[in-house]
């Protein structure tokens, strides 16, 4: 049964059950603060499209190889509004390539925890704008 919900989620760029932190965001996202930053400078205005008003910084696990990411990339969006403290933002929207596709899913923090907020076509829709740049706005 899990299998069948977890492989009818992929059809739809939801991302697959995966293992959380401590934080409520999934494990393959530790240590996205260290990666590659995709944006030259904190991107404060906001689009069109904007689904994330506050500051933003974007992150990825992988360089892209001409216009695409690899497969197994992880591409991490923090949002950050005044008061939060720079390692906490007050969401974190998450792109993780499997298979050729993208699975997109949205964390809001509540406390001192993460939890989900949107996922799959909720974002997916959107993307779709950036089909170009593999689907991902912030371009180096």
């Amino acid at each position: 049964m899990i299998a069948a919900v977890a492989a009818a989620g992929s059809a739809l760029g939801v991302v697959e059950l995966a293992s959380t932190s401590a934080n409520g965001l999934p494990a393959y996202t530790a240590g996205y603060a260290t990666w590659q930053r995709i944006n030259a400078r904190p991107i404060t205005r906001c689009g069109p499209p904007c689904a994330h008003n506050g500051v933003k910084n974007v992150y990825a696990s992988k360089r892209r190889m001409g216009n695409r990411y690899p497969n197994g990339t992880v591409v991490v969006k923090t949002v950050a509004h005044a008061g939060d403290r720079p390692s906490r933002p007050s969401q974190v929207a998450v792109m993780r390539k499997v298979d050729g596709r993208w699975r997109f899913v949205e964390y809001a923090l509540s406390q001192d925890r993460y939890s989900v907020l949107g996922q799959g076509a909720f974002c997916q829709s959107c993307h779709a704008q950036a089909r170009a740049n593999d689907f991902v706005f912030t371009k180096r």
